[in-house]
């Protein structure tokens, strides 16, 4: 049984791919696209690249833009890889260590992103995993649109002077448990359900939204060079707070 998707986007050679963890083994991710090319070209379609390009895109904004119909081959990628897997094992092309990849923001080019009351925010200084922030972070849960003006999942998010913040992985359910920053031996958290009974607008293809970030009581000891860790039920961020710390204040 496929658990409930999570996609993420990462380096591997110079390019950014749209992968999924690897049921049967957490420490692997699965390149879809690739997979679907190689699922094709089994089958015997012509120009299996081509088609694969709109059935299972590389890239996981495309899949957003293309609506529910793609989401579901990009299950059905996952699903046949994991068969595969089983069957025989997956060639590690197609399914690559952790160790060594980098993640990026699971949108790296969001079709635009804005807070709560829908001020837009600066959609081309996205940064993602490891980034180095100027101030305490305040995080949160960001709303993903897809096709349609429909919720497709959630990631984590955080906003900075530099620019928001993406976690590596967007869920595509709503998330069960707590949000968690934890750093210098102290941690605060809330439970994910705070959020729930929000209403949101349409929001486009591609589109990142944020949640109000929660009101949580400053964290002590943290300065220069500190790490920090932000902790959702799906994903846990690490980020190094830069040599100026700012204390922001929540809206």
């Amino acid at each position: 049984m496929i658990p409930e998707l999570q996609l993420g986007t990462v380096e591997w050679e110079g390019r950014c791919l749209m992968v999924a963890p690897l049921p049967s083994d957490p420490g692997r991710v699965v390149d879809l696209h690739r997979v679907e090319r190689v699922r094709l070209a089994k089958l015997g379609e012509g120009h299996s690249e081509i088609l694969a390009e709109a059935t299972v895109p590389p890239r996981i904004r495309a899949v957003l833009e293309a609506g529910p119909r793609a989401l579901q081959r990009v299950r059905q990628a996952l699903a046949y890889a994991e068969k595969w897997e089983r069957r025989s094992g997956l060639p590690e092309d197609l399914a690559l260590p952790l160790e060594g990849l980098r993640f990026c923001p699971c949108l790296p080019e969001p079709s635009a992103i804005r807070r709560a009351d829908g001020r837009a925010l600066d959609r081309v200084s996205v940064r993602g995993p490891l980034a180095a922030l100027s101030q305490l972070p305040l995080p949160t849960l960001a709303v993903i649109g897809m096709h349609g003006g429909r919720s497709a999942g959630f990631c984590l998010a955080l906003e900075e002077p530099e620019g928001v913040v993406l976690g590596g992985w967007l869920t595509f359910r709503w998330p069960e448990g707590h949000l968690e920053i934890s750093g210098a031996g102290h941690s605060r958290s809330i439970p994910v359900e705070a959020w729930e009974g929000l209403s949101l607008p349409l929001l486009q293809p591609g589109e990142v939204r944020l949640l109000p970030p929660p009101r949580l009581r400053p964290i002590p000891g943290l300065g220069a060079g500190s790490w920090v860790e932000v902790k959702a039920p799906f994903e846990v961020l690490r980020l190094q707070l830069g040599g100026d710390i700012s204390h922001p204040t929540v809206q």
